[in-house]
């Protein structure tokens, strides 16, 4: 019986069948038949004679069987939607992909919430995306984002912390790490749930590659949170996407003078679910709290300080301005609080509550 996974893995690295690999496929009877269709068979599915020639030279180059092993030793395999492991929630989406690349486990939970939004995104902004991520994460409901920098990158870090499950989709080949400096979190995303593209290995992370890594987001979700994002953010297109296939999409409202808060601001006016902590999530979804919550020990000089802190970045006289503490107290119940991970000091020197 042949294997269909290899079949797929080499039509997403023929140039000319990637964009169009799951229309081709069906036209053709399937990956199998596609793969080993002759040039006439390439022309009568729709491929010029020029590339459908071009395209059998290509694969009579290629060793699939090689390609498929280089796959499976560097930890990526395909999964396709007749198998069990394939995402639940993705196979009720419209045109979702018939096989995708996985580093990492597809399986371990019931429910879903994307967190997407700016990669320009305001430390406030982050700090909120890290959040709910958190919040969901210890609720036991999976976090998906696009792994990019700014929110996504919040969001991913938010249910790890949680001990959550966290997906990232890429418009890039799995052993391309973009944006470079989340090495460690891409490592971390393969541990807490999985790296997933329709890519192959090598694939650069292309412009073109980012509207269909987007559907795949918001697929994978029950709802869809909107942090940060301009008017003409990837993350609309996202929400748009949810829109489509029916589900919930919801919005951090933000300053109107900003820039990153035109999208979001702009969704809510549309009908988008406002959002001001991750219980609004859980209660329009339906999804019960559980009781794995984590517990901090905090003592009432912390809590006291992190309500005089607020969610705005306060430097050091700005935060003495607001308590009765001494100096010596205040560094101390911050450098604490900083350990814990509800704080952080920028590099201006400004503290910023993140939880």
């Amino acid at each position: 019986m042949k294997d269909v996974r290899k079949y797929w893995l080499g039509i997403k690295m023929a140039p000319a069948l990637r964009y169009r690999q799951y229309v081709l496929a069906e036209a053709a009877g399937g990956p199998c038949e596609l793969w080993e269709a002759t040039a006439k068979e390439l022309t009568d599915l729709g491929l010029s004679a020029n590339v459908a020639h071009q395209t059998v030279a290509f694969r009579n180059s290629l060793d699939l069987d090689e390609e498929y092993s280089k796959l499976g030793k560097a930890g990526i395999r395909i999964v396709t939607d007749g198998d069990d492991e394939y995402p639940w929630l993705l196979k009720q989406a419209i045109n979702y992909p018939r096989a995708i690349l996985v580093k990492g486990k597809l399986q371990g939970y019931d429910h879903a919430v994307a967190i997407v939004g700016s990669r320009r995104a305001t430390a406030l902004g982050k700090a909120f995306s890290f959040e709910i991520a958190e919040a969901l994460g210890q609720e036991g409901v999976a976090v998906v984002s696009g792994a990019a920098r700014g929110i996504d990158t919040a969001a991913h870090w938010g249910a790890v912390e949680a001990g959550g499950i966290t997906f990232g989709i890429l418009g890039c080949g799995l052993d391309v790490i973009y944006p470079p400096e989340n090495r460690k979190l891409f490592r971390e995303i393969e541990q807490h749930g999985a790296l997933i593209s329709e890519y192959p290995p090598g694939t650069a992370p292309l412009p073109m590659n980012f509207p269909a890594r987007n559907r795949i987001v918001a697929g994978m979700c029950q709802g869809i949170v909107v942090v940060e994002a301009g008017e003409r953010s990837g993350a609309l297109i996202t929400a748009d996407f949810a829109l489509e296939y029916g589900r919930d999409v919801f919005a951090v409202p933000g300053n109107s003078k900003q820039q990153n808060s035109r999208g979001a601001n702009k969704l809510i006016k549309q009908g988008a679910f406002l959002v001001e902590s991750a219980d609004d999530i859980l209660d329009i979804l339906g999804i019960e709290r559980s009781t794995r919550l984590k517990q901090y020990n905090l003592s009432q000089r912390e809590i006291a300080l992190l309500d005089n802190l607020g969610w705005e970045a306060k430097r050091m006289d700005e935060i003495l301005r607001d308590t009765n503490e001494s100096v010596a107290i205040v560094a101390a119940l911050l450098l604490s609080l900083e350990i814990s991970g509800f704080i952080k000091k920028d590099l201006s020197g400004c503290y910023l509550r993140v939880r």
